[in-house]
C-alpha cells in the first residue's frame, strides 16, 4: 500500500553507540516483511512530525521520547520521512517493551550493512552515522 502522508522515525542510540531498530513482522500482507526498520509511523492530520514521533514511540515501545532531536528528512517513494534521534545511555532491550514488530535490537554501522532493511532504513542509518561520527 502506497503511503500518502508523511512518516516519522526515531533512532535511539545506546551507551555502545548502537541504534535501535525494529524487526518487522513476517507477514506477506505488509511491505518488507521480516526486515529491519526504524520505529515510528505516520504523521496524522493536524500533528507535527515531532508530536507524531513522540506518540508513535510511546505506542510502539512504551518509551517517553521527551526531547527528540530532528536530524533530517529522508524522502522515499513520494513521501517524506522525518527522522529524529535520542541518545540514551540507559536504554537496553530489558527496559523497553516492543509492542509492534517481532522485536528490537541495537546495531552499529558495520552491522547495518549486512542485515535486510525495510524502505530506506539502511540509507538513513548510514547517514546518521556519517553525521554524528
Amino acid at each position: 500500500m502506497r503511503k500518502n502522508r508523511p512518516q516519522c522515525g526515531l533512532l535511539i542510540e545506546n551507551s555502545e553507540g548502537k541504534v535501535l531498530l525494529q524487526l518487522r513482522d513476517d507477514r506477506p500482507d505488509i511491505p518488507y516483511p521480516n526486515c529491519w526498520g526504524t520505529f515510528g509511523g505516520q504523521v496524522e492530520i493536524n500533528e507535527t512530525p515531532e508530536q507524531a514521533i513522540k506518540r508513535e514511540i510511546k505506542e510502539e515501545l512504551e518509551y517517553e521520547a521527551s526531547h527528540p532531536e530532528y536530524f533530517g528528512n529522508f524522502p522515499f517513494d513520494g513521501y517524506d520521512i522525518y527522522m529524529y534521534r535520542i541518545i540514551d545511555p540507559n536504554v537496553t532491550l530489558d527496559n523497553i517493551r516492543v509492542k509492534e514488530g517481532q522485536r528490537g535490537d541495537f546495531f552499529d554501522l558495520e552491522q547495518i550493512r549486512y542485515i535486510p532493511c525495510a524502505f530506506n532504513c539502511r540509507d538513513i542509518v548510514i547517514a546518521y552515522f556519517s553525521i554524528y561520527r
